[in-house]
This record gives C-alpha cells, sequence and structure tokens, in this order.
C-alpha cells in the first residue's frame, strides 16, 4: 500500500507539473523511468487512472505525423519481406488478424480512407459524413497475393497519398476545418491525419503482438518476463 500510495502522489505531482509546463517533456520520461517498477505491480486500471491524470505533451505537427507516414513502409517491409510463413500467416486464433492481413488492411485504408476523408472535408465540410470504412476488406481483396506484392502496393499507395498531401499545401487554419465522422459525429482535419499516424503506430504495434503470439510456448517460463505475451485489448481487429 505505501507503494501504491507514492505511486498516486508521483502522478498527481507530475500530472500537475507537466499541466504548467508542457514543454518540459523530460520530466515525464524521467518519471516513467522511477515509477516504472512500480506500475507494473499495479492492475492496467490502476495504471490508466495514473497515466489519465497527466496533461497530453504533444500539440498536432504535420511535419511530425508526416516523420512517421514516410517510415512506415520501409518499417514494414524491414520487418516482414522474406520471412518464412509462421511470422507472416500466423496469427492469434479464430477471427484475428495475421501479419499478412494487417498490411491488406493499410492497403484498404490508403485507398478508401485517409486522403479520400481530408478531401470530403475541405471540399464538404460537416456537409457530406465520411463514406464508412470497411476494416475487414482485406479479408476478401487479398488473400491469394504474395505478401511481397502487398508491401509493393502499400509502398506505392502511400507514396502517392503523402504527394498528394503535399500538394494541398495545408495552411494552420486548414486544420481546424471540420467534417462528419458517420459514428464519431464533428471531426477536424488535425485530428483526421493524427489519427493516419497513430493508426500506423497501432498496427505496427500489433505485427509485433501477433508476430509473438507464434513462439508463447516456445519461450518456457520466460513467457513471464515478456510483456508483448500478455498484452489484450489493444489493436485488435
Amino acid at each position: 500500500m505505501p507503494e501504491r500510495r507514492t505511486i498516486a502522489r508521483l502522478g498527481v505531482q507530475s500530472g500537475n507539473a507537466i499541466a504548467h509546463d508542457r514543454g518540459q517533456r523530460h520530466d515525464l520520461r524521467i518519471w516513467k523511468r522511477r515509477a516504472g517498477p512500480l506500475l507494473g505491480s499495479l492492475s492496467p486500471k490502476r495504471r490508466a487512472c495514473i497515466y489519465g491524470s497527466m496533461s497530453s505533451l504533444t500539440e498536432f505537427s504535420l511535419a511530425e505525423a508526416l516523420a512517421v507516414l514516410t517510415r512506415t513502409p520501409a518499417t514494414l517491409n524491414a520487418l516482414l519481406r522474406g520471412l518464412p510463413n509462421i511470422w507472416v500467416r500466423g496469427n492469434e486464433g479464430k477471427n484475428t488478424w495475421s501479419a499478412f492481413d494487417i498490411v491488406g488492411h493499410l492497403i484498404v485504408g490508403e485507398r478508401t480512407d485517409w486522403m479520400p476523408r481530408v478531401r470530403i472535408i475541405l471540399q464538404n465540410g460537416e456537409a457530406r459524413p465520411f463514406d464508412p470504412f470497411d476494416r475487414f476488406a482485406q479479408l476478401k481483396e487479398s488473400p491469394d497475393k504474395p505478401l511481397e506484392q502487398l508491401l509493393d502496393d502499400f509502398a506505392r499507395l502511400r507514396r502517392e497519398n503523402l504527394a498528394a498531401l503535399h500538394a494541398l499545401n495545408l495552411q494552420h487554419d486548414d486544420l481546424a476545418r471540420r467534417g462528419r465522422h458517420p459514428a464519431l459525429g464533428v471531426v477536424t482535419l488535425s485530428e483526421l491525419l493524427a489519427t493516419w499516424a497513430v493508426h500506423d503506430l497501432t498496427h505496427v504495434h500489433q505485427l509485433a503482438r501477433v508476430m509473438a503470439h507464434q513462439y508463447r510456448d516456445a519461450v518456457g517460463p520466460w513467457s513471464e518476463y515478456l510483456g508483448v505475451l500478455h498484452c489484450e485489448g489493444h489493436s485488435a481487429p
């Protein structure tokens, strides 16, 4: 109990400090490093409460988002190309995705989600809701294609989309323009673009988890120390 009170106190103190000075990002990194061993003893719900007390550190920056978006194709290529099927075709059980499925999902997003929705916001604002996004379309569209083709297709589509985004020459005021999501309601262009980057990171996270799952038994007792084997509730299909 004393340890838990210490963590809670650290969380409140750090949250207050960060709220007063959002530029002090190193404060959060130091706090996480010091409190990490104690946080590991708490339930996920309790850890979420502590982190939830902290202010967000980063406002949206198009340049920063592009730094992620431009790297994702190379990241996937380096991670997946040429791997044995156990790593690219294995999943986590019934109704779950393999690495192959995840790449296919990212391709569908490049074709039907991000840039089409950018254009809807710029051309129609809230007057026209976004078209619904089929998160499972890849299961019907690319089951027989080689993974190497999917990686090439994703890289090509991402290059084309980022070139189209650059050509729009978005200004700061454009980022506040609003559209309407069919389920979430009103959203801004900056939120859409931020989500594009975090969507990439979500599925990189998912790829690591799905691939690690293939050796969940092979690692034996070390499973206790391998957090990726115990990660639940994140980036599920």
